[in-house]
């Protein structure tokens, strides 16, 4: 009678085992635990058996290695990411975190990508270009309401009224003489003359305050005198540090934002840490449609106007969806839920928005 008996046959040569062979050490760096040769990591604490003392080049090859590994891991990530709202974040929620990438690390990339767009692309100058075309258009509604109703502007007007709004160049030089000549009198100032007499170390800072009050620049948020001096004076500045401290405004208001879903879906038995996770998911969208949409403003020549519309149309959508696959509810009562939270949010964002651009004049 035969038994069911399992032959097995030992190989005289040892089968190979896959060796780390660089920057290995003899004990652990972090314990002290002797380490076999062979070990590539820490039997005791988990640590990886490697020389930490690197040069500059091998750490950040390290670093961005960790934080942008896009191995097929990412590659799928990115397909569930921007068509499968709420997927990842049930995912990570219910334990899968190897098979896709983490939420934070998919924030970082698509925040840094998001803002490295807005530095990089919108010019230095934005704010006296800006402000410039604005002083345009006021010159040419005074012109038009001076002619009276039902007249229209002569064309030699018009066509200088059309020159300076596709133009508004940035601010060249002007004899700084006859701007403070022109003081003398009750006028309107532009854009312009109000950035030079701020700069300009002979001009007192109450006559400048009366040339400001008399613009259409007129501000009064608290600030002192001088502050809005350097305001005007420095109003580049300003714009550049608003965009620095945007991004750690944003991340902090995520938890926020998470806030409000835990408050509006507290019948669910879900922890605020997993709307945490959902926050990271959603703005990690907003910032890489975003992003997208300023490159394609940018550099493809698209009509920016109906385009940004679009995206905050797909961002919008993306997000109720999300709820919709996450909670379960009816879609008309997460529709309710989801307008609601986008008017506690915007709110919120509105007051952060206002908060750290006074916080950045203050810095200024």
């Amino acid at each position: 009678m035969k038994t069911g008996r399992t032959k097995v046959f030992l190989s005289p040569v040892p089968i190979p085992i896959a060796v780390k062979a660089d920057r290995k050490h003899e004990h652990c760096l972090n314990c002290g635990n002797s380490l076999p040769e062979r070990d590539n990591f820490c039997p005791e604490c988990g640590q990886e058996n490697k020389d930490q003392k690197v040069p500059v080049g091998v750490f950040l090859e390290e670093l961005l290695t960790s934080l942008f590994s896009f191995d097929g891991r990412f590659l799928r990530t990115l397909t569930a990411f921007f068509f499968k709202p709420g997927k990842l974040t049930r995912a990570f929620n219910e334990g899968q975190r190897r098979k896709y990438t983490h939420p934070i690390r998919l924030y970082l990339v698509f925040s840094l990508f998001y803002f490295f767009m807005i530095g990089f692309l919108i010019p230095k100058d934005f704010f006296d270009r800006l402000l410039n075309a604005g002083q345009a258009t006021i010159s040419a509604v005074q012109q038009q309401q001076s002619k009276g109703k039902g007249e229209t502007l002569d064309p030699e007007t018009q066509e200088r009224v059309e020159e300076a709004l596709k133009k508004a160049d940035a601010i060249s030089p002007v004899d700084i003489s006859q701007l403070q000549a022109a003081n003398d009198t009750e006028q309107s100032y532009t854009w312009k003359t109000l950035r030079f007499l701020s700069i300009d170390p002979e001009v007192s800072t109450e006559k400048f305050g009366h040339a400001l009050d008399s613009s259409a620049y007129a501000f009064d948020i608290g600030l002192s005198l001088q502050k809005k001096r350097d305001l005007v004076a420095h109003s580049n500045l300003f714009l550049i540090q608003v965009a620095k401290n945007l991004p750690l405004m944003m991340l902090v208001l995520l938890p926020v934002f998470a806030f409000f879903i835990h408050l509006l879906f507290a019948g669910r038995t879900v922890y605020f840490i997993e709307n945490i996770i959902l926050g990271f998911h959603l703005h990690a969208f907003a910032y890489a449609l975003y992003g997208a949409v300023i490159l394609l403003a940018f550099f493809g020549g698209v009509n920016s106007s109906w385009i940004f519309l679009a995206a905050f149309v797909l961002v919008t959508t993306y997000a109720y969806l999300a709820l919709l696959r996450l909670y379960k509810q009816h879609w008309f009562k997460t529709l309710i839920k989801f307008w609601v939270l986008g008017g506690m949010y915007l709110t919120v964002l509105l007051i952060g928005m206002a908060a750290e651009l006074y916080l950045s004049l203050l810095l200024l």
